[in-house]
């Protein structure tokens, strides 16, 4: 289990916990025959360390940083926030590094003028629009999808070759039985469950198998070939649809493999889709 946590407080004294993930290279992919292009494998190799959220950002979070309703459909100050669409979750990013004091990272021009959902001096939820992405900002932002899959699996640090890991992952983030660390159909009754309550993978990570599908940083695209191999986003001019990962309490357990991928619409709100935070700067 990786100890290497940050706990960042909030000024209403709302706390959450993200965890150091080292650099390091990775399979992306499995070896199998999928619908969904996952089974192209490529080398990864992230040079730079990252932080990523220990949990999904549960309603509590949303709500100190947002104000306003609770979009959920599950209530629960514990519980994953979820009906927040790939626009809504961005629009949060900045929120929230505007409030600890960082840039951000997501903007509505090309000129990285104007963060995308603000007007005039507060936030508001577009979801529609052009989104540019000044990644190098140290703020808060979500995951690109290679960053996702390297914390979900659970390998960071550790010497990796093609040879030595194929077919040798863990199937979900953290055991090979999906009980153990995820909420699913079989076991969910159909709803989120408030987050921590399943083993974390080896990274210390919970919930990245099941509970809620979390947004990533990229544009769809049907294989990873011709993908970035450094660990950045995979962004399309043409690009229609965002990618979500880790599948959720109304998934079957194919969809909550620590490979497996989905296509939605950026402005697609559900109960079973909400997001988890990344940040490169741990200056906070």
């Amino acid at each position: 289990m990786n100890d290497n946590t940050l706990c960042i407080t909030l000024p209403d004294e709302t706390f959450f916990e993200m965890v150091n993930i080292p650099l390091g290279s990775f399979i992306m992919g499995s070896n199998g025959n999928y619908k969904f292009g996952d089974d192209y494998q490529r080398i990864i190799t992230i040079n730079y360390n990252f932080l990523i959220g220990k949990y999904s950002v549960t309603q509590a979070l949303w709500l100190s940083v947002m104000g306003g309703e609770n979009p959920s459909y599950f209530k629960g100050m514990n519980r994953p926030v979820e009906q927040v669409s790939w626009y809504d979750a961005v629009v949060f990013c900045n929120c929230l590094s505007e409030l600890c004091g960082l840039h951000p990272v997501y903007f509505s021009d090309s000129k990285y003028q104007n963060p995308f959902g603000k007007k005039d001096d507060k936030y508001v939820f577009p979801n529609t629009g052009k989104v540019f992405v000044k990644q190098q900002n140290k703020g808060f932002r979500l995951p690109n999808e290679a960053e996702w899959e390297y914390a979900a699996k659970g390998i960071a640090g550790k010497e990796e070759s093609l040879e030595t890991t194929t077919g040798q992952y863990l199937k979900y983030a953290g055991a090979n039985k999906l009980n153990d660390v995820g909420w699913y159909s079989a076991n969910s009754h159909n709803e989120t469950k408030p987050v921590g309550l399943k083993f974390p993978n080896m990274m210390g990570l919970h919930d990245m198998s099941g509970n809620v599908w979390e947004w990533c940083n990229d544009h769809w695209h049907n294989s990873y070939k011709d993908a970035p191999s450094d660990g950045s986003a995979w962004y399309d001019k043409m690009g229609r649809y965002r990618v979500q990962r880790g599948g959720s309490c109304s998934s079957i357990p194919r969809s909550c493999r620590v490979t497996d991928r989905d296509m939605p619409n950026p402005g697609d709100r559900s109960f079973n889709i909400g997001f988890r935070l990344v940040l490169v700067s741990a200056q906070v």
